[in-house]
């Protein structure tokens, strides 16, 4: 079962799963919006940068909060903004 949800105008989201149990997400973004050029920075940083260690991140916020995405996103997202912020700082954006 796969779910759209409009989430804005700039940004669609599809899950495959339950609500707050899915195993796929799939987003898209209007070409060259605000949101498309900050998922750009923060891929092509952390291609830069490998030892900025998302992963280890990930995996210890999903085992802590494994039962609730939303606690796990908001958890995740000040992480998420610091590296976008490095990475327009690098670039002058």
């Amino acid at each position: 079962m796969c779910t759209f949800i409009r989430s804005s105008f700039l940004d669609d989201f599809f899950r495959k799963g339950q609500w707050r149990a899915g195993t796929h997400h799939f987003h898209i973004y209007q070409y060259q919006s605000e949101y498309w050029n900050n998922n750009i920075l923060f891929r092509d940083y952390l291609r830069n940068y490998p030892i900025v260690l998302i992963h280890q991140l990930k995996e210890d916020l999903a085992e802590k909060y494994h039962m609730d995405r939303l606690l796990y996103s908001s958890v995740k997202a000040p992480f998420i903004e610091a590296i976008i912020n490095k990475a327009k700082n690098e670039l002058k954006c």
